[in-house]
């Protein structure tokens, strides 16, 4: 099942199967239900209102939401191996904006992927701190 946007995808959810690909672009995105997330990082001064999609929406739209884990890779090809459990678990949400601003990136955008690290103490282990993968293009099957 490929599927393409009529604009440029900003984001990339590949499946299982080599066929298995959704490209998403920022409008598509942007047209899902949106989320607002106050936290504080490391990465950030101070408190910051992120607002997005979730992850666990944005998996279901190719079933991978149904896996034990996914792959997150940035623009610069890193990339970080995440338990679909917590991505439900938290609520995180694929930042598109900050304090109301799209997020560039410069900003660590289009797409940041977001914990609400102030709001659950054990989300303070610099593991998830490393799990705040920005620029995000693109989503995959592990």
């Amino acid at each position: 099942m490929t599927v393409a946007s009529a604009a440029a995808p900003a984001l990339q959810l590949v499946g299982a199967g080599a066929a298995e690909t959704v490209d998403l672009s920022i409008d598509e995105l942007a047209a899902m239900p949106q989320y607002d997330m106050a936290t504080e990082n490391e990465f950030a001064d101070g408190k910051v209102t992120y607002r997005g999609p979730r992850v666990e929406e944005v998996l279901a739209r190719l079933g991978l939401d149904k896996l034990d884990s996914v792959r997150f890779v940035a623009a610069n090809d890193y990339y970080v191996d995440i338990p679909t459990e917590d991505l439900v678990k938290y609520h995180a949400i694929l930042a598109m904006q900050a304090d109301g601003k799209p997020l560039t990136r410069r900003e660590k955008g289009p797409l940041w992927l977001m914990y609400p690290i102030s709001d659950y103490p054990a989300l303070q282990d610099p593991i998830y701190m490393r799990r705040l993968i920005w620029q995000v293009v693109r989503i995959e099957a592990q």
